[in-house]
């Protein structure tokens, strides 16, 4: 997906801001939608919302704003029996577009639906008032950590159809670290749907199980992790098995972990903090491997994962 920001040293992988965002909002439906307990007016918006990403089919544009950078995207987001489909497509800057489908690369909010639940013993959630946005009325849920190792958000959701239009993600003082705000978005008909799933794409690929395989089998311990955040994902990223990636989650921030063995170029190791934006790296060399963590969340998770990671074999 583009656009991408890509932190120095980092494996080639590309980390989508926008992606980052929808992951998130994701992460944060599916964890609250199981949490157990009375479920709280703020809860529920989200159970809605999270019901709204999953299940309905629509087209937008939205801005993209980090600091004094801004772009524009257009979506489209294709719900259907067996997943769901987007396409991207960038309305600034470099030409590019982008179709990305549930069933080949595992949307982030499939992934976690249903396995986490005690989002609120991390975060408090409020809801906190009513808005306008793309023309639209909207329901501010306010999402505030209750430790240093996790973002603060505030969600704006469509109060007719519960969709995310816009997001702020929030760093320390309540500072706007990124924004991601819909100026226009609609629903579509079946008929467009079904015309739109046509035309971004064949049936995807099947899943590599001899890279999960050899993921499975490495002997990687993740001593200290910040308490909430639990792994969920565990894969290759090449069909050979080249790059760990773990996946870990606290039901709403997420953190990956890629670990590759060094290649013996001439490249420099990736070592210690690397930033963009929001998003933080960490990087060190275990056992004549390339430990990289990133997400979209404050540079002591990263560090503090980072620093913990043992190799078990031999």
């Amino acid at each position: 997906m583009s656009p991408s920001c890509r932190c120095k040293g980092l494996p080639r992988q590309r980390y989508s801001l926008l992606g980052l965002v929808i992951a998130s909002v994701l992460l944060i439906c599916n964890g609250v939608a199981s949490a157990a307990g009375p479920a709280s007016e703020a809860q529920k918006h989200l159970e809605r919302m999270s019901v709204a990403l999953q299940e309905l089919s629509y087209q937008g544009v939205f801005v993209y704003r980090r600091d004094e950078d801004l772009s524009a995207m257009k979506v489209v987001h294709l719900a259907h029996k067996e997943g769901e489909r987007e396409l991207l497509l960038t309305l600034t800057g470099e030409a590019r577009e982008t179709v990305r489908d549930s069933r080949r690369f595992g949307l982030m909010g499939q992934q976690v639906a249903g396995r986490l639940a005690g989002v609120e013993n991390y975060y408090q959630l409020a809801a906190v008032g009513r808005d306008r946005v793309a023309g639209r009325e909207a329901r501010l849920i306010a999402v505030a950590p209750r430790d240093q190792f996790r973002y603060g958000y505030r969600l704006w959701l469509d109060a007719k159809t519960g969709l995310l239009l816009k997001s702020d993600l929030l760093g320390e003082q309540g500072r706007v670290l990124e924004q991601v705000m819909f100026t226009s978005i609609e629903l579509l008909s079946e008929k467009e749907k079904q015309r739109l799933l046509a035309e971004t794409g064949s049936q995807p690929a099947a899943a590599d199980e001899r890279g999960a395989v050899v993921v499975e089998r490495t002997k990687w311990q993740v001593v200290s992790i910040p308490a909430g955040f639990q792994l969920i994902t565990t894969r290759a990223t090449t069909p050979q098995g080249g790059v760990a990636h773990m996946i870990y989650s606290d039901g709403l921030a997420s953190v990956s972990i890629f670990i590759e063995a060094e290649q013996g170029s001439n490249e420099k190791a990736f070592t210690g903090v690397s930033n963009m934006g929001a998003v933080n790296a960490y990087g060190n060399l275990v056992a004549g491997h390339q430990v990289t963590v990133v997400g979209e969340v404050p540079e002591v998770t990263v560090k503090t994962i980072g620093q913990s990671i043992r190799y078990q074999g031999q």
